[in-house]
């Protein structure tokens, strides 16, 4: 009788072990903030999300524990690329950009979410886990594109991403 206890417990705590899960976002509100640079186009974004939530509160760091990113590309109508943020050693929420032309107001902020390559917390994982992690999340969430006047007084606002339908 304590064999078969021993074992259903063995067997729980293996069922129950930490595997990881596949992100399923169809929808995020983002507070974004829109300051221009200089007068010659130069603009930064920055943006607070709520991706990974239960990284973030107390911790300063969140953003290096969390194993995903929200990665933001800056286009025009042409689809030139003004400015980006994509995945890098250190992670931030925040990018530059620069319009090609004084008369260029119209941006799109494409965002997608990415596995973050440099997470403190995935580092706490075995290889296994990691390769799994990787495997599932392969595939990265990307939104559709938003559309901002940038000679609109754009100082703070929310914007919400909705995940483009594969």
């Amino acid at each position: 009788m304590k064999r078969i206890i021993y074992i259903l417990i063995f067997g729980v705590l293996i069922g129950c072990a930490d595997k990881p899960k596949k992100l399923n976002i169809n929808q995020m509100k983002l507070e974004i903030e829109i300051v221009p640079e200089d007068f010659n186009g130069g603009y930064s974004i920055s943006w607070k999300d709520s991706l990974c939530a239960e990284f973030i509160a107390p911790e300063w760091n969140f953003l290096q524990k969390r194993p995903y990113e929200l990665n933001c590309y800056i286009t025009n109508r042409n689809n030139d690329t003004l400015g980006y943020y994509g995945p890098q050693s250190f992670q931030q929420q925040f990018a530059y950009f620069s319009t090609i032309d004084k008369y260029d107001s119209i941006v799109n902020l494409n965002f997608k979410i990415g596995i973050n390559p440099f997470s403190t917390f995935l580092e706490t994982k075995s290889e296994d886990y990691i390769e799994k992690f990787n495997k599932i999340n392969e595939k990265q969430t990307l939104f559709e594109p938003v559309k901002l006047e940038l000679s609109q007084k754009l100082l703070k606002t929310e914007i919400e991403l909705i995940k483009i339908k594969n």
